[in-house]
């Protein structure tokens, strides 16, 4: 008797995240950007942006203007999230024909950036459980940690490493469904999700910043 019963897992609900790497020349661009503006108050004071956030972050700075002069940096945006919109969408409509989730036959999906702003986290602060509003993904690459961090994570005793982590969450607990999934700040990690998915950022002890930059998309 053959074993062979052409077993497929087919998960139609669940939510997707997508990873990507955030090109080495983009992430550079972004931090020395980022340096100038934090080097005058003036400019920080101006991009406050925190009266629209959920966390308790040092320095919070709007850079959706920054985000549009950087072309490099809104064409990786853009691919990221198309490519998203296309593989959910074809793998949801063609859950049964594996080749074809990885067609990305209509190319004529535009994409929109709502906001972005850049976090420069230091020993202590954290973004509680929160999701965004007004688009249709949330995003985050991670820019800069800080030098003693790798060290702290290994020497983190609890149950799961959180120190300084992004969490996501999700309110089902079953048997194939995890809700919660932790990622490790890794400079030019880059994550995009739905915008809707509760999200958190766990505290840190290191002297130094954890810097990333967040952004909203939505299709136009």
């Amino acid at each position: 008797m053959s074993n062979d019963h052409d077993l497929r897992l087919v998960a139609p609900f669940s939510p997707t995240i997508i990873k990507a790497t955030m090109p080495p020349a983009v992430v550079e661009a972004l931090n020395a950007r980022a340096d100038a503006i934090v080097a005058r108050q003036d400019e920080v004071a101006a991009r406050d942006w925190s009266s629209h956030l959920a966390g308790a972050v040092s320095t919070e700075i709007r850079f959706t203007d920054v985000i549009g002069e950087m072309p490099d940096l809104t064409d990786f945006l853009y691919d990221v999230a198309r490519t998203y919109s296309y593989r959910c969408e074809n793998a949801l409509m063609h859950f049964s024909d594996y080749q074809r989730t990885e067609e990305l036959a209509d190319k004529t999906l535009r994409i929109e950036i709502k906001e972005g702003w850049v976090n420069d986290m230091v020993a202590g602060d954290y973004n509680p459980a929160h999701f965004h509003q007004g688009c249709l993904y949330s995003s985050v690459g991670f820019l800069r940690i800080p030098e003693g961090y790798e060290r702290e994570f290994r020497a983190d005793k609890a149950r799961q490493n959180t120190a300084g982590c992004l969490q996501f969450i999700d309110s089902r607990s079953a048997v194939g469904v995890k809700n919660l999934f932790t990622v490790k700040p890794v400079v030019g990690d880059f994550y995009l999700w739905p915008s809707w998915m509760l999200h958190c950022v766990y505290p840190f002890k290191s002297p130094g910043v954890r810097r990333s930059i967040a952004v909203n998309l939505a299709l136009a």
